[in-house]
């Protein structure tokens, strides 16, 4: 036998196709990161990897330089997997833009085939055109679930798709696997949080990645990193970032992320009437998460609805830094109060802000919570642990 990149045997290698429903140009989503991490780790254990996205994709040239196949086809996503309820004219909306004739199921179809794939993996809810095209091909589907959904018939029409399509379905989080056991699925589940790249902030990283961000050496920076979306929480970092900063004045904010222009103005006016717009820094989209958690001196995560498992939050842990959250999804799985960052309960922007507070003035609480999450992070959350879990189920669907 010829042995594989990792010296497994060749007919251990896989061909697996990786399909995305999204493609940010930017900055890439937790979603997508994830995506993009679990491509380059299966490719490194000796797999056969292609990765479908449905447009210009800022992970692309870094995969397809070590060697992975990265495809674009277009493809219309279902965008009916939000948590908040949205008026009936919106949900219309989406469904009518999702359901108008397109040739996405026929050229994802292809694309597995001719990979001759041996399994395929959809990657979150709204690729509902993926998963029916891997389920056409008659090839096993892992659907990858990263929302979480309230109880009604929304979830049961998701259900029903998910037992229809998915041979096995992946929850980042016991908070996402809970409402999928609730609707019976738990036959075919397993839970299998997200990885992350571990790393140590070197001695002086911290000072070089504020240089490079264009921030200002001094000061304690909190920072908000991910979506501007309302749900994501960017206007109740700014109510605590007031409500912090008169009781501790060395407070820095940061924000950076891509969202819609109406929404980034929003904030932008609530940051001028905060009375401390002169310690914010709005950033744009950066391509990578790792260079603002080491500029940071601890990450927040101020999401109004049940976050599954908060990428920004994995990182934050990974380069060192404490993490200052509501307490609502699956943060609590990552996060230990008093132990690796402070939680307050949620839509509770002063008991937010109280924690900006705590963390400004206690350098020691700081580099306690930082050593405990980043110890947390290997132990518990690394890549390498969420590479081999996926693969071990790839590999027995595959049989």
């Amino acid at each position: 036998m010829i042995p594989s990149h990792e010296g497994g045997a060749l007919s251990d290698r896989l061909a697996i196709a990786l399909l995305s429903h999204l493609a940010s140009p930017l900055a890439p989503t937790g979603a997508e990161r994830s995506l993009s991490l679990l491509a380059s780790g299966l490719h490194a254990r000796g797999q056969r990897i292609a990765v479908a996205v449905p447009g210009p994709w800022v992970e692309a040239d870094r995969l397809r330089s070590t060697g992975i196949d990265v495809r674009t086809i277009p493809c219309r996503s279902c965008w009916l997997a939000y948590h908040d309820p949205r008026p009936w004219c919106v949900a219309l909306g989406k469904w009518l833009r999702y359901a108008a004739p397109q040739r996405a199921t026929g050229d994802l179809r292809r694309f597995v085939e001719e990979l001759r794939a041996d399994v395929v993996h959809v990657n979150c809810l709204p690729h509902l055109r993926g998963a029916r095209a891997a389920a056409a091909a008659r090839r096993p589907v892992v659907w990858h679930v990263r929302e979480i959904l309230p109880a009604g018939p929304r979830r049961r029409w998701w259900s029903r798709r998910l037992g229809r399509h998915a041979t096995a379905i992946v929850a980042v989080s016991e908070a996402v696997a809970g409402w999928l056991r609730d609707e019976g699925l738990g036959g075919r589940l397993h839970v299998i949080p997200n990885g992350v790249e571990t790393r140590a902030v070197a001695a002086g990283e911290a000072a070089e990645a504020r240089a490079r961000l264009g921030l200002p050496g001094d000061g304690v920076l909190i920072g908000l990193f991910g979506q501007l979306a309302p749900h994501k929480g960017a206007l109740e970092f700014v109510a605590a970032a007031r409500h912090a900063w008169a009781r501790a004045p060395e407070l820095r904010f940061a924000i950076a992320g891509s969202g819609p222009v109406p929404f980034r103005r929003r904030v932008r006016r609530a940051i001028d009437a905060s009375g401390c717009a002169e310690r914010f820094h709005l950033l744009p989209p950066q391509p990578a998460g790792e260079a603002l958690a080491a500029a940071s001196d601890a990450v927040c995560l101020a999401t109004r609805t049940p976050d599954p498992l908060p990428r920004a939050a994995l990182e934050a842990m990974a380069a060192g830094r404490p993490v200052v959250a509501f307490r609502c999804g699956g943060i609590g799985e990552l996060v230990r109060e008093g132990e690796t960052g402070l939680l307050a309960a949620p839509g509770d922007v002063e008991a937010l802000g109280d924690g900006f507070v705590r963390l400004a003035q206690d350098g020691a609480l700081r580099a306690a919570l930082g050593r405990a999450g980043a110890r947390r992070a290997r132990e518990e959350f690394s890549l390498e642990r969420h590479v081999e879990r996926m693969l071990a189920l790839f590999r027995s669907l595959a049989r």
